[in-house]
């Protein structure tokens, strides 16, 4: 009898690989990176196999719900059993692995003091802290907490939330001062956090540390939800117009690729950042 399999793929098969997997794993590849519903001739032409090889495919794999029957109920389309799978794998990427390549970048390329937090029981809590060779020293160690009114990646994930869910969160007035410029009133701290929403990053100008200027960006999943936030810190005396907004650039893609590389789609990112704030004097 005639082998269905083509003789463009029968020496690519490794012997110790099931070929039958394989094939499937195949269809579901071409399912996923296709924009379209495709038809059983379609699927087979592509992959280069008999139709009926392809229909048995099919059939096995939409038993299974990873793939499932499109609106016509004649084509296929990626289905829900390989979605979960999917997300599966993205709730066991380590945010710390995934995102600190972005913070050795800051800090030993662009020499930014560059951290990683998450929002827990009202403060930011510092998962990293990378050191530059700049001249801030870092002193918040990896566990930390953190004042959300006063950093910069703060204040990017207060702003997640709604105004009644800030002022729950942060707590009664007035907030811990840290400094001369530090906001300590939840009304100041709205109209900003309504401005972090338009522009897409957080700014910190000396209201957590003295002569420390600071961006905050959030960092996204797979379905857009804020889950951390990435910010960098530089001398404020070193920053001309030119390099606060390079350090809202910087912050601000350093982020995004955190985010898509734990799953979030380019459908789902927003537009590049507004220009960065004026100092205050």
């Amino acid at each position: 009898m005639k082998s269905e399999q083509s003789p463009d793929n029968r020496d690519k098969i490794d012997k110790n690989i099931s070929q039958s997997v394989a094939r499937a794993l195949s269809v579901l590849d071409l399912l996923g990176d296709s924009a379209a519903e495709l038809g059983v001739r379609e699927i087979a032409r592509r992959l280069k196999i008999a139709p009926s090889i392809a229909q048995r495919l099919l059939s096995t794999l939409a038993a299974s719900n990873y793939v499932e029957h499109g609106a016509d109920g004649l084509k296929y389309r990626i289905g829900h059993r390989a979605f979960q799978i999917g997300r599966a794998y993205l709730s066991h990427t380590d945010l710390q692995a995934v995102s600190l390549p972005e913070l050795r970048i800051m800090a030993e390329r662009d020499r930014i003091n560059s951290y990683l937090g998450v929002l827990r029981d009202g403060a930011v809590i510092y998962l990293a802290a990378l050191q530059s060779h700049g001249p801030i020293a870092i002193t918040s160690a990896p566990g930390s907490r953190g004042c959300l009114h006063s950093t910069a990646f703060g204040k990017a994930l207060l702003a997640e939330l709604t105004d009644d869910e800030v002022a729950n969160v942060v707590g009664p007035e007035p907030f811990r001062r840290l400094t001369a410029h530090t906001k300590t009133d939840l009304a100041s701290l709205l109209t900003e956090l309504a401005d972090v929403r338009r522009l897409g990053y957080a700014v910190s100008d000396q209201e957590n540390l003295d002569s420390v200027f600071a961006v905050g960006a959030v960092i996204r999943d797979a379905t857009g939800q804020a889950i951390a936030a990435l910010s960098g810190a530089l001398p404020r005396n070193q920053l001309g117009p030119d390099d606060r907004e390079n350090l809202c650039s910087i912050v601000c893609a350093a982020a995004l690729r955190i985010s898509q590389r734990l799953g979030l789609s380019p459908l789902m990112t927003s537009q590049k950042p507004a220009a960065a704030p004026a100092l205050q004097e």
